[in-house]
């Protein structure tokens, strides 16, 4: 017989434990559902009442790295998304990071004028005759939503740009992106499918969502590597290292050197990129 056990969460506040709410979450991301039921009652017979989500976090993560380093990735990026603001990255590099990977003409932070104003473009992305310009709308808390307003501003500010693009004559087509590291509201979305504007999170749209798109690429980013330290970290914003496939060269020494790794945690980092990115056990 299993006892009710209450968890506490970022907030302070409690709620009951539901093994079929972890559960769930593990299946959204690819995991079998026999495998999310075997994590879940091993979580479910590890905690004591009263864990943080946090606890609960890290035992789930570590042990989808056993069976699974992909799963395990996956699992963490919602909260790595979240953590890039306090990381000392900009989302604003990530999403430009994405594009280039893409093979993009990449740009943050740039001016185009409009018809009316001079608009700031996050990621500005260019490739042949098509320009993205992009909203990028970090949240650093994972579980609140984009909103409509976003998106309507982020319409208004497209429509003025290429009236001004038309008036001078520019043959380029531009289009305009709202992307988000949370989800979006039913109204965004509705509002978008009739405006010819195109939204990108966490679980939107359907088939290409950010999720998918990281992971099918390995576009992952550096906060989710479970050995990472803050101190590591803001080393790695410095130099503008933002995806974990960029460290895939970096060795223990490099750390050590560096990142000012001790040489425990440097073989753990060099492990885990390899197990992440190849698949090789170092």
């Amino acid at each position: 017989m299993s006892f009710v056990k209450k968890v506490v969460k970022r907030d302070k506040s409690e709620e009951i434990f539901s093994k079929e709410k972890l559960c769930s979450s593990l299946v959204q991301i690819g995991t079998k559902e026999h495998t999310a039921r075997h994590v879940c009652n091993l979580i479910d017979q590890s905690i004591e009442n009263e864990v943080s989500t946090n606890d609960i976090f890290r035992m789930t993560r570590d042990y989808l790295y056993q069976i699974n380093p992909d799963l395990s990735a996956l699992y963490a990026l919602e909260r790595g998304l979240s953590a890039l603001g306090p990381s000392g990255f900009a989302f604003e590099q990530y999403i430009a990071a994405i594009f280039v990977e893409m093979e993009y003409q990449v740009q943050t932070n740039v001016y185009l004028k409009g018809e009316g104003v001079e608009h700031e473009i996050d990621v500005y992305a260019e490739k042949g005759n098509v320009v993205f310009i992009s909203e990028a709308k970090y949240k650093n808390d994972f579980k609140l939503k984009t909103h409509i307003n976003h998106v309507m501003y982020a319409d208004a500010r497209l429509q003025d740009i290429r009236r001004r693009a038309k008036q001078e004559g520019d043959p380029r087509e531009y289009y305009m992106w709202v992307i988000t590291n949370t989800k979006f509201t039913d109204n965004a979305i509705h509002y978008a499918a009739y405006r010819d504007i195109q939204l990108l999170g966490w679980d939107y749209p359907p088939f290409i969502n950010l999720m998918k798109l990281i992971s099918e690429k390995k576009l992952y980013p550096v906060t989710i590597l479970p050995s990472i330290t803050r101190s590591i970290l803001k080393k790695l914003a410095h130099k503008d290292l933002i995806l974990v496939k960029y460290l895939i060269s970096f060795t223990v020494d490099d750390f050590m050197e560096q990142f000012g790794a001790s040489h425990r945690l440097a073989r753990k980092l060099v492990s885990e990129i390899h197990e992440l990115m190849e698949g090789n056990v170092i």
